[in-house]
């Protein structure tokens, strides 16, 4: 390699450090939980208080808010894809149950008006 391949990829190397730390910056506090049961808005949930939900239409869905993350705990469907997608917390990431026509997505931060458009 040359001495201009190193240099090129230093300056992408920087410029990727410099915007990943932007977008983490701007996805602090204020981060929700949206939970939408057969494709209809639900109800938000704040990810600072721990606690497990159940939507009243989907009783065999749990959905469990831990540490500032939100993720699918249990489910009857019979793949489990929901519950191994894990826990979410960034904005904008989403999990679904598709058996049961359930899914969270996380919203924080000066994201908020982005993922309106993208998520309603």
């Amino acid at each position: 390699m040359k001495k201009t391949d190193f240099i090129i990829i230093a300056v992408f190397l920087a410029a990727a450090g410099i915007l990943w730390g932007v977008l983490n910056l701007n996805q602090k506090g204020g981060k929700t939980a949206d939970i939408y049961v057969k494709g209809e808005y639900y109800t938000t949930l704040p990810l600072d208080k721990n606690t497990v939900y159940s939507p009243a239409e989907v009783p065999n869905v749990k959905i469990e808010i831990k540490d500032g993350k939100v993720g699918f705990v249990e489910s009857d469907c019979p793949d489990k894809v929901c519950i191994n997608t894990g826990f979410l917390h960034t904005a904008g990431q989403t999990a679904v149950c598709l058996p049961n026509a359930v899914s969270v997505t996380v919203r924080g931060g000066n994201d908020e008006d982005e993922l309106d458009s993208v998520v309603r």
